[in-house]
């Protein structure tokens, strides 16, 4: 092969090598982008997510403190959400610990359809069971809903950041 072939050859290879070097950096740019996009529409529905769990813990707060929500349905309910909340980590808050107290001791309750096909005298002996929770808690309950609403309006006011920092996470 002469000096002129090889040199040819040279300037071809260089000539199709650019071209699909740049080819491969916009499709390396494009995946970034894309990624950012995801990430940054994730975190979007993360916080909508995270208001939406707020708001529905300040209606079922709200609801408690007027007393138009049952006691026990009302700490099942605010106990599912405070679980879904930021991970999970405002169940066992102090200040919120008495959800988790009647939900332990009243999950096992039926409801619903399965109530619905319950004899009279199971019906009964739950509600009796049922009561006596709630006569327990009533207070703890009512001053826990206090607390529930002030904490949904301040995480609202801070806008979707936790008001606890998980640290491992390294959020």
């Amino acid at each position: 092969m002469s000096v002129q072939d090889a040199v040819i050859w040279l300037t071809a290879a260089v000539a199709l090598i650019i071209p699909l070097a740049g080819y491969a950096l916009h499709l390396h740019f494009e995946a970034k982008r894309q990624v950012a996009l995801a990430a940054e529409k994730h975190e979007h529905e993360r916080l909508q997510a995270r208001a939406n769990i707020l708001e529905n813990l300040s209606l079922l707060a709200k609801a408690i403190e007027d007393e138009q929500v049952n006691l026990t349905e009302g700490c099942l309910r605010v106990r599912v959400f405070l679980d879904l909340l930021d991970e999970g980590i405002h169940v066992h808050n102090l200040d919120f610990d008495v959800f988790d107290k009647v939900y332990q001791q009243t999950k096992h309750l039926a409801t619903h359809k399965a109530r619905s096909e319950l004899a009279s005298e199971e019906i009964t002996k739950q509600d009796k069971e049922r009561e006596a929770v709630e006569k327990e808690f009533s207070l703890p309950i009512q001053q826990a809903a206090i607390k529930l609403a002030s904490f949904c309006e301040l995480q609202t006011k801070l806008g979707g950041e936790p008001l606890f920092i998980d640290a491992a996470g390294g959020k």
